[in-house]
């Protein structure tokens, strides 16, 4: 072989070593791709597996969950509705002539029941916030008697509950006065500027003077609420029983704030209770030394003999009555009206 053949051989030998080499690198690329394929496919794999075993939501107990739920959920609205709709005995259409005669002979009864009322052989004229029908004789609009005869209806209610229980005295009472701009005065129409000033008094006092906003989820399902403050003098235990009675009535009583106070002054009332007490152990200590010819009285607690009634701390029974503030709201809705019957289908000829 002749050095030229021997040149082309060894030439072409390399080249054919060159691409064997490069192959052998794209072999070698490709086989790990692939097995990066292969791990992505079987972790892809692994995740439908793992989901297409997992059971379907919601199934069959799921539904039967929330389906009992929202039974539950529909019956409770319902006996609150029915809750709601339980409103109190008054009379229904009254004139407003009749509506003002009928409360003004309640007011009187109401106030009979409280002797406290009388000072100075005068009855003092406690008009449970309807003064303007029961003392100035102004006659309601006749579009407003309805709802003042509701009102009216849930004063005399708790007023009587307060006094059955034992109550002293009631001393104030606070409404939704939404008709108080019909009891403006007239004499303050006379001129233009008057005229505008009532406007604005009128607009301040349409509003309720106790109470807030009723949600608009309860507007919209028809109810209404009215928003009330009682102020009354009366023990502990008619705090408690006339409570605990406005929880256990038909009418949906929500007592939004109680306060109560004792008139008297505790420190005032302990130097009074002090001073008698010590008092009395003195003129006994004197008595008991002269009896014992001078001997010394053996020293004792102060109120160790004292009665009940002369404890710094008495029983509620014995306590002194309670000035109390108790503000409520009372909600109520109309009753769904029945559905009207149904015609009977007529057979075809």
């Amino acid at each position: 072989m002749d050095p030229k053949q021997k040149l082309t051989l060894i030439i072409a030998g390399a080249l054919c070593g060159l691409v064997i080499v490069a192959l052998a690198a794209l072999l070698v690329m490709q086989v790990g791709a692939m097995n990066e394929a292969k791990a992505a496919r079987t972790a892809a794999e692994n995740t439908i597996d793992s989901q297409n075993g997992v059971k379907p939501y919601p199934s069959a107990a799921n539904r039967d969950i929330r389906v009992a739920d929202g039974e539950a959920a529909d019956a409770w609205a319902d006996k609150a509705r029915t809750l709601l709709t339980h409103g109190l005995d008054y009379p229904r259409g009254e004139t407003p002539s009749q509506f003002v005669s009928r409360i003004g002979q309640t007011v009187r009864e109401l106030n009979d029941r409280q002797p406290q009322l009388i000072v100075a052989g005068q009855q003092q004229v406690m008009d449970y916030s309807f003064g303007s029908y029961v003392v100035q004789g102004t006659m309601p609009a006749e579009a407003n008697v309805p709802r003042l005869a509701a009102q009216f209806a849930v004063i005399e209610y708790v007023c009587d509950l307060l006094l059955d229980n034992g109550a002293v005295s009631i001393t104030a009472v606070e409404r939704e006065t939404f008709d108080a701009a019909a009891a403006k005065p007239a004499e303050e129409t006379r001129t233009t500027s008057r005229r505008r000033r009532r406007s604005s008094d009128e607009d301040e006092e349409a509003k309720p003077v106790l109470g807030g906003a009723l949600d608009p989820v309860l507007a919209k399902d028809g109810v209404t609420r009215e928003t009330y403050a009682i102020r009354f003098t009366a023990p502990y235990a008619t705090v408690a029983k006339s409570l605990n009675a406005l929880t256990t009535n038909a009418l949906f009583v929500v007592v939004t704030d109680l306060s109560a106070r004792t008139p008297v002054s505790l420190a005032a009332r302990v130097d009074e209770l002090t001073k008698k007490r010590q008092s009395a152990r003195t003129n006994a200590s004197r008595r008991a030394a002269a009896q014992a010819q001078g001997k010394p009285a053996a020293d004792e607690a102060l109120f160790a003999t004292a009665t009940p009634a002369e404890r710094l701390v008495s029983d509620p029974e014995r306590a002194t009555p309670l000035e109390v503030t108790l503000r409520f709201d009372v909600y109520s809705a109309a009753p769904e009206p029945e559905p009207a019957p149904t015609a009977p289908e007529k057979e075809g000829k």
